[in-house]
């Protein structure tokens, strides 16, 4: 009874195509979708049989796949994609509605779609990100790649600020944003190098030390008197010879030389006890 019923049901409400004619006057109409096909939505829609869901999904798993593919960028796990892509499917199958005499692919493509482009911009990072970051993600990438080929060089972040009618201050949050899609992990070698990140990262670095003296002799200085510093300048700073300032100074070399050693013996004074 109820197999004559949703026969029926699928005769009444399967879609169906014009097709013109080549003979005659006219047009005719063909089903858009396969009939058996079609009454397997219609009992599904009737008695939500787990049997037939089962065989729905395994028709339209091509078609969530395709999608998943598309969705699909470099470093993001595939599997994930296809996941969400079957549970979009299964969501549109269960919601789906024969009755209204549409093709089900033009029900259930935008919640296919839709959930595949919420997953990218909630789960597609690698850290939280600012949901304007995730709305000028897309455009700038479509913008680099055009200019790209336009100009035949990669853009500059004017030029794709000024193609999409952004500043550049918001071009390049978003571009260092966009680096937060993937991370690479501390043991993948680098492509240049061969070394590890745990190789390179966290080395003790020898400018800190340079940091420190040089802020030592400043403090020192400043407690030298100023003929000390004066020397020290010409002597140091400014690679004057000995005879060259005891000309500016009015002294003999020999005198300029004693004040140099006197000069330099409080320099250390001073830098040792502070």
């Amino acid at each position: 009874m109820y197999a004559a019923a949703d026969r029926a049901r699928a005769c009444l409400t399967i879609p169906s195509d014009q097709v013109s004619r080549t003979w005659l006057a006219g047009s005719a109409t063909r089903p858009a979708v396969e009939p058996d096909l079609w009454e397997h939505h219609v009992r599904y829609a009737r008695n939500a049989d787990p049997e037939i869901l089962a065989t729905l999904v395994e028709h339209y798993r091509p078609h969530a796949e395709a999608h998943a593919r598309r969705h699909f960028r470099h470093g993001e796990p595939i599997d994930d994609l296809t996941q969400v892509a079957y549970e979009a499917l299964v969501q549109a199958l269960q919601r789906f509605d024969p009755a209204r005499g549409i093709p089900f692919l033009a029900f259930a493509n935008p919640t296919v779609v839709g959930s595949l482009r919420r997953h990218v911009r909630d789960a597609g990072w690698a850290i939280r990100v600012p949901r304007r970051v995730h709305e000028l993600a897309a455009p700038i990438r479509d913008a680099t790649e055009l200019l790209t080929h336009d100009l035949g060089r990669r853009p500059s972040v004017g030029e794709i600020a000024d193609f999409i009618g952004l500043d550049e201050r918001e071009v390049l949050d978003a571009m260092a944003a966009d680096d937060a899609r993937t991370t690479r992990s501390l043991d993948a070698p680098d492509a240049a190098s061969g070394l590890q990140a745990e190789q390179v990262i966290g080395r003790p670095d020898r400018a800190f030390v340079g940091i420190e003296n040089r802020t030592g002799l400043l403090q020192s200085l400043e407690r030298l008197s100023e003929d000390d510093r004066r020397l020290l300048r010409m002597y140091f700073g400014d690679e004057m010879a000995q005879a060259q300032i005891a000309e500016v100074l009015g002294c003999s070399q020999m005198q300029v030389s004693r004040l140099l050693r006197k000069a330099i013996h409080r320099l250390r004074h001073q830098m040792v006890e502070s």
